[in-house]
């Protein structure tokens, strides 16, 4: 069947786009590869002749929105932002088609809206000459070339609907297209027939209400980013009297979002987890770890559970530490004849300690959200990790003890072996020791440590030969493509926080909240259920981004400590990377065992999600667990 005119048009647009697009995402991954350069040189002048390099925050943050933006079209390309297909996936083709249709055509008039009003923003700052402190930059250039890359995006998406409007009146389907398109219209105008129809609604109700929309644009499989986006722009046009000043607001926030430095730790700390990956960091600490536990019961899989908790101190990805232990342990397990599901939902639980054992992602960003202190919180993760990496090695071994035909011992190795075994450890060992260290001694920064971190790991794989040039642009693709599609949520989190801030939701809520007549505990309780369900629907980040902004004033008014909760909080988290429907863990970990059922996976896993509730339990009867380091170096 001929194509339709429609989607010959978008398939047009797409050819003219893709080369332009390619071409940002190259110059993301070379801003990515300098990155790290002006925070390492800075803390090296520091101490070496006193000093510092001028204008290093600012390289940075300008760094940064170019990362953030440019990537955006690339991304969209393949479709590759982050949604939520827990219900999508179960719908008909041609629901998903309409779906999709009615995404794209919502999103793209925002997206151009929003980079138009951060040009006007650009020019606005060209006429009052604003440069930037240090170096005296001026800093619309940088804006002008992220409203372009915001632009692209924009234009991606626009072919995309013009593809799915063309598809949908090609296969029949024209009176769902008109009306997902009318649809898009009705939602995106609201504030103009708000208006005119005279509703008055109180600021309270509004955030009710834009809170819902948002969960119901989520669902249909909306990148998260974009519903975000889409009702923070909408709620502030309502709620400010003066259409010009809110868009002004918009144009502004979108970039000093993208180009805030305390967000810089989070694209530096993904480039260090990637230049450990691809250095094989990961296979000399299963290689250490075998040879020290390996004649355990089931000691193939405790090597793997340890081989996993010293990844994730230079990770900080509970997915790629799986997906990494995963590639390298599992081959031995199937050697030795271990149980499928059992190797695969042991590896799975120990990739989930990526998130909880510092350098973490998820404590980055509830500490972004929170503005609680990330060196605080690194040491807060430390002893709940570590214990509940024994937690789940205990239970491997009780079920190798009782059922060793499920995971037999290893091979016998020497003490001279195991010493020299040791060797991979010491590269792990030293990076631990010069981030954390760094940090909890005062010597740099969270923000700058990542930068240390990335470096000094960047070196190790340089001069050790072990990171080819192949590998080092996977690395920079990987970390551009999976920080630009955070940043793009934490961009929109701000829009979405000046509307939720305008409408005092947050604070009604908590105000509510602590008026209940119950015990803490109670509400707690009433908290885990609600993350452990969120928890198998949706990713880590997004669920930090769009729970904690309304639940952290219930948190403080509850007098829960902040520093025990985002443990708490990390850990449920925790539980969601290996349950049922979403449980990515267990995703990647079918991806590297395609031959595996994922039910079996599932099956195994559970014992380990019962390990994290006990942690959960043990941290509420004794939260100096998590309290006793954090109140002891701070």
């Amino acid at each position: 069947m001929a194509e339709h005119v429609l989607e010959s048009a978008g398939h047009g647009l797409e050819r003219v786009l893709a080369p332009i697009s390619r071409w940002a995402f190259r110059i993301a991954m070379l801003v990515m590869a300098l990155m790290m350069v002006p925070v390492f040189v800075d803390v090296v002048i520091r101490y070496v002749v006193h000093g510092s390099l001028l204008g290093a925050y600012e390289l940075e943050e300008f760094s940064l929105a170019l990362v953030t933006f440019l990537a955006l079209a690339g991304i969209q390309a393949d479709k590759g932002h982050i949604n939520i297909t827990f219900v999508t996936d179960h719908l008909s083709e041609r629901t998903r088609l309409l779906l999709e249709t009615f995404v794209w055509c919502a999103g793209t008039p925002v997206l151009l809206a929003l980079a138009w009003r951060m040009v006007i923003a650009a020019m606005n700052k060209y006429e009052v000459g604003e440069v930037s402190f240090d170096l005296e930059l001026h800093i619309w250039p940088v804006m002008v070339l992220c409203a372009a890359g915001l632009a692209l995006f924009g234009l991606y998406m626009l072919a995309h609907a013009l593809e799915c409007l063309g598809r949908c009146f090609r296969e029949g389907h024209t009176s769902g297209a008109v009306m997902a398109l009318l649809i898009a219209v009705v939602i995106l105008t609201i504030p103009v027939w708000f208006k005119l129809v005279g509703i008055s609604i109180s600021a309270g109700a509004l955030g009710g209400l834009a809170m819902l929309l948002m969960m119901v644009l989520l669902f249909i499989g909306m990148p998260i980013g974009l519903s975000m986006a889409i009702v923070g722009c909408l709620g502030l046009l309502l709620l400010q009297p003066n259409p010009e000043a809110a868009l002004s607001m918009l144009g502004q926030s979108a970039y000093s979002k993208g180009a805030e430095y305390s967000y810089t730790v989070i694209p530096l700390f993904i480039l260090m987890g990637e230049f450990a990956y691809y250095s094989g960091i990961s296979r000399d600490l299963f290689y250490s770890a075998n040879m020290w536990l390996g004649r355990l019961p089931g000691g193939l899989a405790v090597a793997g559970i340890a081989g996993c908790t010293g990844f994730a101190a230079v990770c900080g990805d509970s997915m790629a530490t799986a997906v990494t232990m995963g590639s390298v342990a599992l081959p031995e397990m199937r050697k030795k004849n271990y149980h499928p599901g059992l190797s695969c939902a042991c590896l799975a639980a120990g990739g989930t300690l990526g998130i909880l054992i510092p350098p973490s992602m998820g404590f980055i960003f509830y500490a972004i959200v929170t503005e609680e202190s990330i060196g605080r919180l690194f040491l807060a993760g430390v002893v709940p990790g570590l214990l509940l990496a024994g937690l789940f090695i205990i239970y491997t071994i009780f079920v190798a003890v009782r059922h060793p035909e499920l995971a037999p011992r290893g091979d016998a190795t020497t003490f001279g072996e195991k010493l020299r075994s040791l060797k991979g450890v010491a590269v792990m060992l030293g990076l631990i020791f010069i981030i954390l260290g760094g940090i909890l001694l005062g010597l740099f920064s969270p923000n700058e440590g990542a930068g240390v971190g990335a470096t000094c790991t960047f070196l190790y794989a340089f001069l050790s030969r072990k990171l080819s040039w192949q590998d080092a642009i996977k690395a920079l693709h990987s970390t551009v493509t999976i920080s630009a599609r955070l940043m793009f949520i934490l961009v929109s989190v701000g829009i979405l926080g000046y509307f939720f801030a305008a409408t005092r939701l947050p604070q009604i809520l908590a105000e509510f909240v602590s008026g209940i007549d119950a015990n803490r505990y109670f509400i707690f309780a009433g908290i885990v259920i609600l993350y452990i369900i969120l928890g198998c629907m949706m990713n880590v980040i997004p669920m930090i981004l769009l729970t904690l902004p309304a639940l952290y004033p219930t948190v403080l008014a509850l007098q829960f400590d902040p520093i025990w909760f985002g443990v708490c909080i990390v850990l449920l988290m925790e539980m969601g990377q290996i349950t049922p429907p979403v449980g990515v863990n267990v995703f990647a970990m079918s991806s590297v065992a395609r031959d595996i059922p994922m039910a079996d996976i599932f099956k195994s896993i559970v014992p380990y999600f019962c390990c994290m509730c006990v942690l959960l339990l043990l941290l509420c009867i004794f939260p100096g667990i998590a309290l006793w380091l954090p109140t002891h170096f701070f």
